[in-house]
């Protein structure tokens, strides 16, 4: 075996990784990927209840506020071997490092040993920046309001926080945005994709991080080394399931048939392994 990868990924609470790590291990489990397991998880019970709910045609299930359960599996091919580390299920302590400003030992070490990031963004639930040009006076008291409301709360936009959270994680890896980065390699995958209204293939999910969120768009093109970080899409159910009503036609296919990635090119790919394959 000729490469051994560590993998980071993370993501904040709605960012889709409850039913991502359900359907790749479904996949690596019923053997429906090039990759197999090597190392299954020491704990697989939130695993199995998100599996569960989805051979019902049910969605897994908001998670438990303050669940962080870690979850690490490893999984090769014939050539690579990559560690999997999904270190905050619940998406709070993401919340946490910015917020707080504040790595724990822990997070220190995952950050550090992974020599690749996966980084999940739900841009559905992200509004859309104002142009403030087309506002006129006429609604400037009610901005005034708005503006008002956002200094209480004392808050990151969304983009603010995706920057923050990089800068704050290349600090731990003690990298310097000044140079290139070359190491880790990142990977954005947009998800939620089904929930965006795009064509079904040819949209490159470069142009669409482009179109939502422009300032982390730019910065990543401006610290990372080209070829050295992408932007991928990912639907990993490849339609909208809901907690208290069966799908059908899901459950009649099985979960191990259902979800996508879509590639920096556009195209789609069912083999959800191609997100932690760089």
């Amino acid at each position: 075996m000729s490469q051994s990868h560590h993998l980071l990924i993370i993501g904040g609470p709605n960012a889709g990784k409850t039913h991502f790590v359900g359907q790749l291990y479904h996949r690596l489990d019923a053997g429906e990927s090039a990759y197999r397991m090597v190392t299954a998880p020491a704990d697989l019970t939130v695993i199995k209840a998100i599996i569960d709910r989805l051979v019902q045609g049910r969605a897994g299930g908001h998670t438990e506020s303050g669940l962080n359960k870690e979850i690490n599996f490893v999984v090769a091919n014939a050539h690579t071997q990559i560690a999997l580390a999904f270190p905050d299920y619940g998406g709070e302590q993401v919340r946490g490092l910015v917020s707080d400003r504040l790595v724990s030992s822990r997070w220190h070490e995952l950050i550090t040993q992974a020599d690749e990031w996966l980084l999940l963004i739900r841009p559905d639930g992200i509004p859309e920046l104002e142009d403030i040009t087309t506002r006129g006076f006429a609604n400037l008291e009610d901005l005034k309001a708005r503006t008002a409301q956002a200094q209480s709360k004392a808050e990151l936009t969304e983009p603010g926080f995706y920057i923050e959270l990089l800068q704050m994680m290349l600090f731990v890896k003690g990298q310097s945005p000044l140079t290139p980065v070359r190491t880790p390699r990142l990977t954005v995958a947009l998800s939620c994709w089904d929930t965006l209204g795009l064509a079904s293939e040819g949209v490159e999910p470069l142009a669409e991080l482009r179109q939502r969120l422009p300032f982390v768009a730019t910065f990543l093109e401006t610290v990372w080394a080209p070829g050295n970080w992408r932007v991928c899409g990912l639907s990993s159910l490849g339609r909208t399931l809901y907690p208290d009503k069966s799908d059908d036609e899901f459950m009649t296919n099985g979960p191990e048939t259902a979800g996508y990635v879509v590639l920096p090119s556009g195209a789609h790919d069912a083999d959800l392994t191609q997100l932690i394959t760089f």
